[in-house]
């Protein structure tokens, strides 16, 4: 036995027996092989010298007078920080009940009486190895579990950012309009914590009414940013040279402004439309984006398309504005993919073709019928959460 087969360190072996020779003759071969050897002649001395210092292994006889070997192993295993320090008995009983009663008590090995010191090193030097071995499994788990505490710590600061991100987008999108003759409802469901939709409406003036949805490819913090610095830009009218009233000229604005080598290879695509309150014309334009539905009172649908590019992918990119009479008691609805492009539990995909026959279904008056798509989604699904932001802005006409 050497010192560096356990570690750096001689090891510190705590010798107890109450015959003095064989605390002699076993201390000084241990001691010979680089071992820190603490001999005790009692089991009340042995615990209270492994409580002062706790040793690297204690080699215990079992016949001493006041307190045998099994009840100072039975001790030592109840005291914290000293459970763990293996105990090898060496004892002239050889009965096989006397091995039973200290493997029981806590053993780790049994040496009979008259031993040959190549035995009692090579065991020794065994669990020792395995205690080592047991100290650094502990030691590491210590570290990944201070590791792991400082990720979760970590982690749960990221959610709350991000969560009060994502609730910062959502406080962007103005409130649904109740009152007055042209109301709104809308519904915003990120896939993840931080989507990259964002949708909003508001007057121009006294008789122009701008509403819109747009969504930036990918999702997280930046896709999430692009689009509030777009739904600003569209909210604060803060495009140069453009007129909000003219959509193709606001997509135009906007495909200069975000370019995508400006914004780290982040597009997006959009639709916009302005209603004129005066002659009821609906003038829209879309970059990339899918054709908003128009449903009269008759239920009659008309898809809102033109065949613009995403936003910022190509510079000096002209957009088509055409026009659409919009005939009282209809509903527009505005939208991204994915509200429609949804795998079902049966395999199938969900087809934008299915989504307006729902909605052309469902009650033109009824304010909740946003809701009622988002739930019958869910329910396509199998329940789960949608793959895509699920995003949708319903505009109903007097």
């Amino acid at each position: 036995m050497t010192a560096a087969f356990y570690t750096k360190n001689p090891a510190n072996v705590l010798l107890v027996d109450d015959t003095p020779a064989n605390l002699q003759v076993l201390g000084g071969m241990l001691k010979e092989q680089g071992c820190i050897v603490r001999p005790v002649p009692s089991g009340k001395l042995a615990i209270r010298f492994a409580a002062a210092d706790p040793p690297d292994i204690i080699l215990l006889d079992i016949m001493m007078p006041e307190m045998d070997g099994y009840e100072v192993c039975r001790r030592l295993k109840e005291t914290e920080g000293l459970k763990n320090i293996p105990i090898i008995f060496i004892s002239a009983l050889n009965e096989t009940i006397d091995k039973v009663k200290a493997f029981s008590a806590g053993g780790v090995d049994y040496i009979t009486k008259p031993f040959q010191f190549e035995e009692v090193q090579a065991r020794v030097k065994t669990h020792l190895n395995m205690r080592r071995l047991q100290i650094e499994l502990e030691n590491q788990n210590r570290q990944l579990s201070e590791v792991n505490q400082a990720l979760r710590k970590s982690q749960d600061a990221l959610e709350s950012e991000l969560a009060y991100a994502a609730n910062y987008v959502i406080s962007l999108i103005p409130p649904p309009i109740r009152e007055g003759d042209i109301q709104t409802n809308w519904i915003y469901i990120p896939s993840t914590q931080l989507g990259g939709d964002s949708l909003g409406y508001h007057w121009i003036d006294d008789t122009h009414f701008a509403f819109y949805l747009l969504d930036v490819s990918g999702h997280g913090v930046g896709p999430a940013l692009l689009s509030v610095s777009v739904l600003n830009t569209l909210r604060t009218q803060c495009l140069p040279d453009a007129d909000f009233r003219c959509p193709d000229q606001v997509l135009a604005a906007l495909n200069t402004r975000f370019r995508w080598e400006d914004q780290y290879g982040q597009f997006f695509t959009i639709w916009y439309g302005v209603f004129s309150r005066n002659d009821r014309m609906l003038r829209y334009a879309s970059g990339g984006h899918p054709p908003a539905l128009l449903i009269d009172r008759s239920h009659q649908e008309v898809d809102l398309d033109t065949l613009g590019m995403p936003v910022g992918l190509f510079p000096q990119t002209e957009y088509d504005a055409p026009a659409v009479q919009v005939p009282p008691a209809s509903r527009v609805y505005v939208f991204s993919d994915g509200c429609y492009e949804i795998q079902r539990s049966d395999g199938e995909l969900w087809i934008k073709e299915e989504m307006t026959h729902y909605l052309n279904n469902l009650p033109s008056d009824d304010l909740l019928q946003l809701d009622a798509l988002y739930r019958h989604a869910l329910r396509m699904q199998g329940g789960k959460s949608l793959e895509d932001d699920f995003s949708i802005v319903c505009v109903m006409f007097p």
